[in-house]
């Protein structure tokens, strides 16, 4: 085993020992913590468990941890990254984010990057489906959207979990596969889908799960009219790729960017937020599982409750 592989490996474990409870104190002191609205930015970790986790703690009782994406890689250079995916599921028994507890088991949908370095994590990038979180204790943050509206599942092939030692050549083809499907994005035409080429990179039967309040979909026809078709007739000038990580650990991949994609809101209303015609960045984590030669699963977080106060929207302000 290499050395790079080694680390990447020790970091897998190390990030895997965190979440179950066996390693509590994997958090350098000075971590670098990038978390959604209204969290924001934390420096320290102390002031991560006092704002983060202690509140998770205390609001869903007998928590557990489901992540359904789990890997691993070296990307800028020389970083070592783990980036993991799912729902942290509890009783919802004390207020979080503002939103009242319900009493009742809820599931919170997480995407979590965590950089490594020396055996303890100096930074960290999360988000959280809030608009989903809240949904379930019966507050409904946006209007319904015309995908289907549920909390995702993980792989369908079950194959998203790669603590092991992935084959370099497959990693690498994940990777190339990933990126070349990127700058197909970025080669979108004023409102032409197909100029994207988007059919190269994925299955007929692929999956894509957005955040609540966008939705999933299922097939490349409802990709392209709920997910690809809206965010292009909002932001038509969008660009993406702005990534603080990104790389790929056998058929997995995954990228996150602060913001992830910029362009100019001067299109359509999107999810019931009404253009600026200004700048907007999205902060947005996505995650991949290839079958084959394409693309067939991608699970997408994107910090809707930071998109809209850009917006000069506050989704959180008139909480019951």
């Amino acid at each position: 085993m290499s050395p790079r592989v080694a680390d990447v490996q020790a970091a897998k474990q190390l990030i895997w020992d965190v979440f179950t409870g066996v390693d509590r104190t994997a958090l350098h002191p000075d971590v670098e913590f990038h978390g959604p609205a209204p969290i924001g930015r934390l420096d320290g970790a102390a002031a991560v468990r006092e704002t983060v986790h202690a509140p998770l703690d205390e609001a869903l009782l007998h928590r557990r941890w489901e992540p359904y994406l789990f890997l691993g890689g070296i990307c800028n250079g020389d970083e070592v990254w783990v980036a993991h995916t799912g729902h942290i599921t509890g009783v919802f028994s004390h207020q979080l984010f503002g939103i009242r507890p319900s009493g009742r088991t809820a599931s919170l949908r997480y995407g979590d990057f965590a950089r490594i370095e020396d055996g303890k994590i100096v930074e960290i990038r999360v988000l959280f489906d809030i608009v989903g979180f809240a949904a379930q204790a019966g507050i409904h943050l946006l209007p319904e959207p015309p995908a289907r509206n549920d909390l995702p599942p993980g792989p369908i092939l079950g194959n998203g979990l790669t603590r092991s030692v992935s084959d370099s050549a497959e990693s690498e083809f994940t990777l190339r596969l990933v990126e070349d499907m990127l700058g197909g994005c970025n080669r979108l035409d004023g409102s032409d889908l197909e100029s994207m080429g988007m059919a190269a990179y994925w299955h007929d039967d692929m999956v894509w799960h957005g955040p609540h309040g966008v939705g999933s979909a299922y097939g490349f026809d409802e990709f392209e009219r709920f997910a690809q078709g809206p965010s292009v007739r909002s932001f038509p000038n969008r660009r993406g790729g702005f990534h603080e990580a990104r790389f790929a650990d056998g058929l997995t991949a995954a990228f996150t960017g602060w913001p992830s994609m910029r362009g100019d809101f001067t299109g359509e209303p999107f999810r019931g937020i009404e253009p600026t015609g200004g700048p907007i960045g999205q902060n947005i984590m996505d995650f991949y599982v290839r079958r084959g030669p394409k693309l067939h699963e991608n699970w997408v977080l994107i910090d809707l409750i930071d998109f809209a106060a850009q917006c000069g929207v506050d989704l959180l302000e008139n909480l019951p």
